[in-house]
């Protein structure tokens, strides 16, 4: 088989084994391909492996905190001026922002 026509190389193409046919030609034995094998999935990990800090099985993240009103924002600053215009004197650590105190002071 060293003859090639233009037919057996249009067939050998359409058949998907060209470069067996070639191979075959050179005198050469082809190699059978090798079979692919299908990748399996990795299995999900279903159980829970306790971390330190880490968040418990079934929680979530709190919600985040609501940013502050305009007149929120506005009643702060007059009161941090009066603060350092009054030479910095003890002051409360009662907050009645969401964030510190959760609903405000009532």
């Amino acid at each position: 088989m060293t003859d090639l026509t233009p037919e057996d190389i249009a067939a050998a193409r359409d058949e998907g084994d060209l470069v067996a046919l070639l191979l075959m030609a050179a005198g050469l034995t082809p190699k059978t391909p090798r079979q692919r094998t299908a990748e399996t999935a990795p299995e999900l990990d279903q159980v829970h492996i306790a971390r330190p800090g880490a968040w418990p099985t079934g929680a979530s993240r709190p919600t985040p905190v609501p940013a502050p009103s305009g007149p929120q924002i506005d009643a702060a600053l007059t009161d941090y001026r009066r603060w350092l215009v009054a030479d910095r004197p003890h002051a409360s650590t009662k907050c009645p922002c969401p964030g510190c105190t959760p609903g405000g002071i009532t």
